[in-house]
């Protein structure tokens, strides 16, 4: 009967061994999955991503294109008014010379008066 213990002792070991290495290549299949399934949620995110900040480049590219247009429209508005002004002062100084005289005095007295507040 001691033989006998000591076959079904070792064939436990033996199944103990086997299962034992079952479950090392379970677990490292599960872990491959695992890797895996990160690995395809994280491209998934990555090229989510990806898409947003192509979104948001596309914004600020109009953006900024649309505030270079307003500076454009901008600087012809200020140059027309002063090609205007410009033209009306000239017409204002062969016309009446004294009053312009007179009244350009008068502006830059103002503007004197009030810088030095």
């Amino acid at each position: 009967m001691p033989a006998r213990k000591k076959r079904n002792g070792r064939t436990a070991v033996d199944d103990i061994r086997g299962d034992l290495q079952n479950l090392r290549e379970d677990i490292s299949h599960l872990a491959e999955q695992v890797g895996n399934s990160i690995s395809d949620s994280g491209d998934d995110a990555l090229g989510e991503a990806k898409a947003q900040l192509r979104k948001i480049k596309d914004n600020v590219d109009s953006i900024i294109s649309g505030a270079g247009e307003k500076g454009r429209e901008a600087r012809e508005a200020v140059l027309d008014v002063t090609e205007n002004f410009t033209d009306a002062i000239e017409e204002s100084l062969q016309s009446r010379p004294l009053t312009t005289l007179a009244l350009a005095i008068g502006v830059g007295f103002l503007f004197g008066a009030t810088w030095r507040r």
